[in-house]
């Protein structure tokens, strides 16, 4: 392991997902910098692994459209560094094919979204039902419903590339990506302490890295290792939403190909709202149309429930009633199967992001309330710069990003 023969690292990021790859990245960009990214990889057999992640997948919307000033702030930063990585990786990973909000014109959520497409200077072509079909053909918005489109920087990216060219560009500026599962994060032995290293970082294959600080940003599965001072829970939900599958032709892909990635709010009815990804190549050659994420939680408390929950293959009335609404939404897509996926998404009560030092050495960054995906360069890049320099440095206000905890607990010894 890199962390053998007593080196001390400066930065430790724990969690080799999203954000904490793109931690990494930004970490390791600092000379002299020694940085290294702990976490497992995507496991072939997910019934034998009890820890995961949320990027196993191929289709993540990407926009700035967004209701909330600072998730659209931090995608667009993001989405201005994605040919950027793609470059210097060589690994492909975004397809710009537009953004679609559909929604009533009077909807509060609506009249958000424009406000912030002002505000961040997004382009974008407003279209009736009439208009929406001339456009597009093969949609049908609906009777009075208006169409945003956002067009540029905007579309979909595979999480999975994401990570891999996240994790190459980390590993190019001399980080070490260790696969392991990270067990705990505790004071080190006296040696290790005199050496530089504020934290020990144990791995369940009997490894120890030290190092001056650790991030976490260990997700869902934050809570259940030994990772954060005694008793300290950050005051997240754990929901386990559905999604559908719709594996279609290579014909109707290609009918489809101009289709942007979209989002349907309902106007009456907030577990009838979807997003829509149009059709994307999976790792098995087959086509498939991705539906998701209505507002109907269902809460996961247990790391047991949480394990479940991804070794699943979701909730077939929820897989049914959303492959409905693409069949409604997208005219004349003929499937040829359907299938169902489970996900985690870690909501904070701010609705923002955590990103905080815990103590002096040992700093958070999760809670992506399921926005995170298309932000996660600049979540991480916001992350690497708190955590090396041991307090906020980020050009919006720390209390924004504060971390709450379930209850008040007495101070770490960490």
């Amino acid at each position: 392991m890199p962390a053998a023969g007593g080196r001390v690292y400066d930065v430790c990021v724990v969690g080799a997902g999203m954000i904490g790859s793109a931690a990494a990245r930004h970490a390791s960009e600092t000379p002299g910098a020694r940085v290294c990214l702990v976490g497992p990889g995507e496991p072939q057999d997910r019934m034998n692994r009890t820890i995961f992640g949320a990027h196993y997948d191929e289709g993540r919307i990407t926009r700035v459209l967004d209701p909330d000033p600072t998730w659209a702030l931090l995608a667009q930063r993001s989405i201005r560094r994605y040919r950027e990585l793609e470059r210097k990786t060589g690994i492909n990973f975004f397809r710009d094919v537009g953004f679609l909000v559909i929604g009533a014109p009077d909807d509060d959520y609506v009249k958000s979204v424009q406000e912030n497409a002002r505000r961040h200077d997004v382009n974008t072509q407003t279209f009736s039902r009439a208009q929406a079909r001339e456009r597009f053909p093969f949609l049908d918005i609906g009777t009075g419903m208006v169409g945003l489109l956002e067009s540029g920087n905007c579309g979909h990216l595979s999480p999975r590339r994401l990570v891999s060219a996240l994790q190459t560009a980390a590993h190019l500026q001399g980080c070490d990506v260790v696969d392991d599962v990270v067990a705990s994060v505790e004071p080190p032995a006296s040696w290790a302490r005199s050496a530089g290293a504020n934290l020990a970082v144990r791995t369940e294959t009997g490894g120890v890295i030290h190092a001056r600080r650790v991030l976490l940003a260990t997700g869902a599965f934050t809570t259940f290792r030994r990772l954060l001072p005694a008793a300290l829970r950050p005051d997240v939900r754990l929901t386990r939403p559905t999604v559908a599958l719709v594996e279609i032709s290579e014909s109707d892909a290609d009918r489809l190909q101009r289709m942007p990635s979209m989002y349907f709010r309902h106007p009456t009815d907030l577990g009838k709202s979807f997003y829509f990804l149009p059709p994307i190549r999976y790792p098995d050659g087959k086509f498939y149309m991705k539906i998701g994420h209505g507002h109907r939680e269902k809460l996961l408390h247990t790391e047991g429930e949480v394990r479940d929950w991804y070794r699943s293959w979701g909730e077939p009335e929820a897989v049914s009633v959303m492959s409905a609404a693409l069949l409604e939404l997208v005219t004349g897509v003929k499937p040829i199967s359907v299938h169902g996926d489970a996900c985690v998404t870690v909501k904070t009560p701010t609705q923002q992001l955590y990103v905080d030092m815990v103590t002096p050495s040992l700093g958070v960054a999760l809670g992506g309330n399921g926005w995170a995906a298309k932000s996660c360069d600049e979540i991480g890049r916001m992350a690497a710069k708190m955590i090396l320099k041991g307090q906020w440095d980020y050009d919006l206000p720390r209390d924004q990003f504060r971390v709450r905890w379930a209850e008040t607990q007495r101070k770490s010894k960490l």
